[in-house]
């Protein structure tokens, strides 16, 4: 049967994670004005916990529920997942964001890495290049108006690049090639986040609910509705039908979407450099994603000559 899938089936999970990477970047500015209005904790524990409690019901009201096959997976993805938001919520609170947007969209080269150590396959020289041009255009993007001093927050910054990236990873070993609960799986990540993030924030929220104010419950919607039940479902079912470096190429333009909201929306200024950091960004991506595409599609074939290889020797 053919193995190449139909071309819509290789488009739509490129717009949808290229969209997820849209409404992420362009959640910052939400977030941060509910941290002003809370605190981080606070933040994170009603974006998880509201999240957890409608996916729990709608999982309850399937008519097989399967969450015990998705508890193990769905477990460990949380936990890089968890791992990862806390890592980006104390970490930009101790750096600029000029420094955090660009450390984080280190995880773009971490994945592909981490994928092809999985795979025991080396990295094409032209993926290799298109990743490191991305990494090039979101420097220019996000440093247009200065990288600042090395600090801690740096370093918490780096972390939560490489747990993204091994959370790209695991994602693409749950699910690609398999007849995966997306669903299922997506719940008791989310589910697991919100235990430690109600443990984490609670008390904070319940001190700060009470004066939160209609923009501040909108924002609450999008940020469990958009940012986090539709993005995490939308990030694993993508990545089912694509590859983690794929995924983590077009996942990786998130922090040029989040300076273009600034500039839209705060009246951020990017200047010159980050005007030509978008136009090198935007071609790696096409060009990342061809890359990744062929280097994807050509491991049957590698695989098929190793086997062949393999034959010759045991003939010898």
């Amino acid at each position: 049967m053919p193995s190449v899938p139909p071309t819509a089936h290789r488009v739509l999970p490129d717009v949808l994670l290229l969209l997820i990477a849209i409404m992420w970047g362009g959640s910052y500015l939400a977030a941060q004005d509910l941290a002003a209005a809370s605190s981080a904790a606070a933040v994170m524990c009603i974006r998880f916990l509201p999240s957890a409690a409608i996916l729990l019901c709608i999982n309850f009201a399937r008519p097989a529920v399967r969450l015990r096959d998705s508890t193990l997976p769905g477990i460990l993805l949380g936990i890089l997942r968890t791992a990862t938001i806390a890592l980006e919520t104390i970490g930009v609170t101790l750096t600029s964001a000029t420094n955090a947007g660009l450390i984080i969209a280190v995880s773009i080269l971490f994945t592909p890495i981490l994928e092809s150590l999985h795979a025991k396959r080396r990295l094409s020289a032209s993926l290799v290049a298109s990743v490191l041009l991305a990494l090039l255009g979101i420097a220019l993007l996000v440093g247009g108006n200065g990288f600042s001093g090395i600090n801690p927050g740096d370093g918490l910054m780096l972390a939560a690049a490489a747990t993204r990236a091994l959370l790209g990873v695991a994602e693409a070993r749950f699910t690609v090639g398999r007849k995966t609960d997306v669903l299922g799986l997506t719940t008791v990540e989310i589910a697991f986040g919100a235990v430690i993030f109600t443990v984490w924030g609670s008390n904070s929220l319940m001190e700060h609910l009470p004066g939160f104010s209609v923009a501040n419950w909108l924002t609450v919607v999008y940020l469990c509705l958009g940012r986090t039940i539709f993005a995490f479902l939308g990030q694993l079912w993508a990545t089912k039908h694509t590859s983690a470096s794929r995924a983590g190429m077009l996942l990786g333009t998130e922090p040029g979407w989040a300076l273009f909201a600034g500039v839209l929306l705060a009246g951020d200024k990017i200047g010159t450099l980050g005007y030509v950091g978008a136009l090198v960004l935007l071609v790696a991506t096409w060009w990342g994603a061809r890359a990744e595409q062929s280097w994807r599609e050509g491991a049957p074939a590698i695989n098929k000559d190793r086997a062949r290889a393999t034959a010759r020797a045991g003939g010898n």
